[in-house]
């Protein structure tokens, strides 16, 4: 992915939400990174290559996808390296603003008919989402007296939003 459309894909999933993001060049922080902050955290990226604001940057390859703490910075005569290193620009940005549940709790949804919920016995069961956490869901089938998925398990089981679909 180009720099251009990293910087596009983070201004684009934080207007989703309602919030006008700035992302600093690496020209305004005199830095090699472009970086972004939301709240507490600091999101950021390199251009691959590339040290520095060039024209030419924004064509580069975007890559060392991170984040960290905005007060928590690396310290290289200590080996302390702050935060964490993610595979892509998505993954930096869900980590700082997940995007809002697909199923909101109170959802009435059913299993789709898929080999995951054939086999796991909730395909074409209707449920109502009892609890909802980034892309899983807390499911409270219709027919049974807990949301303890068949009855002997001890944990309730959280299903995956790729296997439910909304009903109303």
């Amino acid at each position: 992915m180009k720099v251009r459309n990293a910087i596009k894909k983070v201004k684009s999933h934080f207007k989703k939400q309602g919030i006008d993001i700035q992302i600093n060049s690496p020209s305004q922080g005199g830095d090699y990174k472009w970086t972004f902050q939301y709240e507490n955290y600091v999101g950021s990226f390199s251009a691959n290559g590339v040290h520095g604001w060039a024209p030419e940057a924004l064509d580069a390859h975007a890559s060392l996808f991170h984040v960290r703490r905005f007060d928590d910075h690396s310290d290289l005569y200590t080996d302390y390296h702050a935060g964490s290193f993610r595979d892509n620009i998505t993954q930096v940005c869900e980590s700082l603003l997940p995007s809002p549940p697909k199923y909101p709790a109170g959802s009435l949804v059913r299993g789709k008919d898929n080999k995951r919920a054939n086999r796991h016995g909730f395909a074409g069961k209707v449920g109502l989402v009892t609890k909802a956490n980034s892309g899983y869901y807390n499911v409270q089938w219709n027919g049974t007296e807990t949301d303890k998925g068949n009855g002997y398990s001890y944990y309730t089981p959280s299903y995956s939003e790729r296997d439910l679909e909304r009903i109303s």
